[in-house]
């Protein structure tokens, strides 16, 4: 009988971890699961910077630290983190702002500098993020965790959605590209995998001396990002309407450049399958 426990116990075990390794893309993560990863990977943080010049003139680098929620949406999470060690966001920038709900879309368009100056329509070109996974929220029938739902805050990033289901008159997966909220009422958090909560914004202002705001957003900065032109030709005046005829892009070009803190084994991370 105490063989069989063994036997059993240690089955158990294998189990766990082969299921802490890989993750189909089609379910959520177990609770123990998490709680795995939370002991591995505390505190989990990330860095993005933007680059872009003002309205006025004024070229403007902002960075923000991010607190990625690991225990809310872990999924989310470890698809953000293999995406920017990937190299996926580099060279992506701020592709476009939506005025009715207040947030911007990044990561879905590439950008070659050199090739703008030779008025090159190749210029900007679909940056692909085919892989997407069943996404963590409340109306995707995601169970709420200990540290309850991730909710939309100033500056929150959140997993752009993928496909469309007509009989759930829903979206039930995300992707790899991103929604930065640019108001606490931007989305509705039960639609949406809200995976990182802003810690900190220290933004350099030409050649003035950094500063950094604590928890909160500085005026100018969200309004220099929300105040943009919506018409594409005034944008891309060297690229047909037709090669962007399904977006609106934005006057003030915001590169985006991501990067992961802390002294982690990302290779831990379990892996999120099709």
């Amino acid at each position: 009988m105490k063989k069989i426990l063994v036997v059993l116990m240690i089955a158990l075990m294998l189990a766990t971890l082969c299921a802490c390794s890989y993750v189909p893309a089609t379910r959520f993560m177990s609770t123990v699961q998490v709680n795995s990863l939370a002991k591995k990977f505390d505190d989990p943080q990330a860095e993005l910077t933007l680059d872009y010049t003002a309205k006025n003139g004024t070229k403007m680098q902002v960075v923000i630290v991010y607190k990625l929620l690991l225990t809310q949406t872990p999924l989310a999470v470890i698809r953000f983190v293999q995406l920017v060690n990937d190299g996926f966001y580099d060279n992506t920038f701020v592709d476009s702002y939506v005025s009715q709900y207040h947030y911007v879309t990044m990561g879905r368009y590439l950008y070659k500098p050199s090739t703008v100056q030779q008025n090159n329509p190749n210029a900007y070109f679909q940056n692909a993020s085919e892989q997407t996974f069943k996404g963590e929220f409340k109306s995707n029938g995601y169970k709420e965790p200990k540290d309850g739902y991730a909710q939309f805050k100033i500056l929150s990033l959140a997993m752009y959605h993928g496909d469309y289901t007509e009989e759930d008159n829903n979206f039930d997966a995300a992707n790899g590209y991103l929604i930065m909220a640019l108001s606490a009422n931007s989305l509705n958090s039960d639609n949406y995998a809200v995976f990182a909560e802003m810690n900190s914004v220290t933004i350099k202002r030409g050649d003035s001396e950094p500063v950094t705001y604590t928890n909160r957003a500085p005026d100018d900065f969200v309004q220099n990002l929300s105040n943009t032109d919506r018409d594409s030709k005034r944008v891309y005046k060297d690229v047909s309407e037709q090669d962007f005829s399904t977006i609106s892009m934005m006057r003030i070009h915001v590169s985006v450049q991501f990067r992961l803190l802390g002294d982690y084994d990302w290779s831990k991370l379990p892996k999120v399958g099709k």
